[in-house]
């Protein structure tokens, strides 16, 4: 019996997934990016195994009746696809929602994989994304792509984005690598901090481009849950406006996580990133409208 395991400390993508896993805060959806498809499909493996489990431990047991099944390739709570040729249709996208239906017939979650979502038809993604926005109960959705900026941007928002870097040793010491202490200082600085203290903090720091990309990942995550959160405030009847100004600084933040792949000053970009998502949450329209 072979069971995956891994020291939280080594890989800071499969570190956040643990983190999840142990604090029950599982997401409804997950996006894996980034050209390490080897980690990648060993992290995807673990993540799967561990939410399928029965001992409802945060880790897979390997000795339940659901471990024996995935490792039999054989589990019933387990939907995987794939393209179709050159792309994903719409007919397949459909064929999961029959399984909509019904409970785990093990453990206490399906989970639903999608393999390389930037081949989706308009069609399909559009079907796929009104499946996203409204979250199933003891359901998790997984997308795995290389580039998530060849996804619609609805929905990578919809998504708890999962990083994997091509490359990088264990023990990164990037910014978030060891705690979210300073993802959190910075969430609250957008919220309520003055524009001075927050560009202060983004100096202190000094990231690299390994530590932004970590810290943007982790305000992203953040401002979706918010985003969810106001969605059903608007849904319930209560009239808001702030559900379209996080959706606005999703879109930043997003444009900002793809200009760290280009040759651009790593602290000036976070700097004005988080700079305009500021404003947006504050509805300042002030705030700078390019970089």
């Amino acid at each position: 019996m072979i069971l995956l395991r891994y020291d939280p400390g080594e890989e800071p993508a499969l570190k956040q997934l643990k983190q999840d896993l142990k604090n029950g805060r599982v997401a409804h959806a997950y996006l894996f990016t980034g050209q390490a498809p080897g980690r990648k499909r060993e992290a995807i493996d673990y993540f799967v195994q561990a939410l399928l489990c029965e001992s409802g431990a945060g880790a897979p047991c390997g000795v339940c009746s659901s471990c024996t099944a995935w490792e039999r390739q054989a589990h019933p709570d387990f939907h995987a696809l794939g393209p179709d040729g050159n792309s994903i249709k719409l007919e397949q996208i459909r064929a999961w929602r029959p399984f909509f239906n019904y409970h785990p017939h093990l453990g206490s979650h399906q989970v639903f994989l999608l393999d390389r979502p930037e081949l989706l038809t308009a069609e399909a993604a559009n079907s796929l994304l009104k499946i996203l926005e409204e979250p199933l109960l003891d359901t998790v959705f997984l997308l795995a792509t290389e580039d998530e900026r060849a996804l619609p941007p609805t929905i990578v928002s919809r998504c708890r984005v999962v990083f994997f870097r091509q490359g990088e040793e264990a023990g990164s010491d990037s910014v978030l690598s060891d705690n979210s202490a300073s993802g959190e200082a910075i969430a609250r600085l957008l919220r309520e901090g003055s524009e001075s203290e927050l560009l202060r903090t983004v100096r202190l720091l000094k990231p690299d481009r390994a530590g932004a990309r970590d810290l943007l990942a982790f305000l992203l995550a953040d401002l979706e849950r918010s985003y969810r959160v106001e969605r059903n405030r608007m849904a319930a009847g209560t009239d808001s406006t702030a559900g379209l100004e996080i959706l606005e600084s999703l879109g930043i933040i997003l444009r900002g996580l793809r200009l760290l792949d280009e040759n651009v000053n790593v602290q000036l970009l976070l700097a004005l990133t988080l700079r305009r998502v500021q404003g947006r949450l504050r509805k300042n329209r002030s705030a700078p409208q390019g970089f």
